[in-house]
């Protein structure tokens, strides 16, 4: 089993102001004002009409779940979401379960538009 759908979606994971590409300014002359449109980018950038890569602005692959949380040793700290915003599965499952419900407090979205609805106020568990 591989632990996907298979899709592109928009969670409206936060920016993560410690992403490295924003310094690199020989490649990115935007610094840290660059938005990484995700599928919708590519496809812009391909030449894609405008009704064709829209949609898709923001959106990522959904990873496999598979081996999560697998590490090369206990201490190796791993980052979740696509800039890699989240630094433990708790931190992520959090945000999964709490995006949208009101009280909740994360920063503004990397990209807003085309969020998905099919996270928020999941009730995860840790289990």
């Amino acid at each position: 089993m591989l632990f996907t759908d298979f899709t592109y979606n928009n969670l409206g994971v936060p920016k993560n102001p410690m992403n490295p590409f924003y310094s690199e300014l020989a490649v990115n002359p935007l610094g840290a004002s660059w938005v990484d449109l995700g599928l919708g980018g590519y496809l812009k950038s391909a030449g894609y009409d405008v009704s064709v890569y829209e949609p898709e602005l923001g959106k990522f692959k959904v990873p496999t779940l598979r081996n999560v949380d697998t590490r090369p040793s206990a201490g190796f700290v791993k980052a979740y979401g696509h800039n890699g915003y989240f630094k433990s599965l708790e931190e992520i499952v959090h945000f999964y379960n709490t995006r949208d419900v009101p009280g909740a407090v994360w920063p503004a979205p990397e990209y807003a538009a085309n969020m998905t609805s099919e996270v928020g106020s999941l009730g995860l568990t840790p289990s």
